[in-house]
C-alpha cells in the first residue's frame, strides 16, 4: 500500500517546468530480454528528464520498472536525423494529473550517458 509520502515524492518528480518536445522526436527500446521494440512520442521535457505516455493496459509495463537503465534510442524531430542511443534509467511511473491523458501512465526517462 502507498503511503502519502510515496505520493508526494511522485508528484515532486513532475513538479519542475516542463516543455513540450517537438512533434516527432521519439524514442524506441526493448525492455529486459523481450524481442519486440517499443517505440513512443517524446511528450516533454525538464532539466531533469524526458516523459513518454503509456496506455495502462501496454505489455510494456509488464518489462518495466522504477529503476531500470535500458539502452534507448532516441529519434530527433527530423527525419533525416539518425537516431541516438542513450543509456536511460525509468525513473518513474505514474498517474497523471486528474483528467488529463486518461487510461495512459506517465514514464519518467533520465539520460544517464551517450552508448
Amino acid at each position: 500500500m502507498k503511503n502519502d509520502s510515496e505520493d508526494k515524492e511522485k508528484m515532486n518528480l513532475r513538479i519542475e517546468a516542463r516543455t513540450e518536445s517537438q512533434p516527432n522526436a521519439s524514442v524506441e527500446f526493448k525492455p529486459g530480454n523481450n524481442n519486440m521494440a517499443y517505440h513512443f512520442k517524446l511528450r516533454d521535457f525538464s532539466a531533469k528528464g524526458l516523459c513518454i505516455i503509456v496506455r495502462k493496459d501496454s505489455k510494456v509495463l509488464r518489462h518495466i520498472q522504477t529503476g531500470d537503465v535500458l539502452n534507448m534510442r532516441y529519434y530527433p524531430d527530423e527525419a533525416t536525423a539518425n537516431p541516438v542511443s542513450h543509456q536511460t534509467q525509468i525513473k518513474h511511473i505514474s498517474e497523471p494529473e486528474p483528467g488529463k491523458h486518461q487510461d495512459h501512465m506517465l514514464v519518467g526517462l533520465l539520460i544517464l550517458d551517450q552508448t
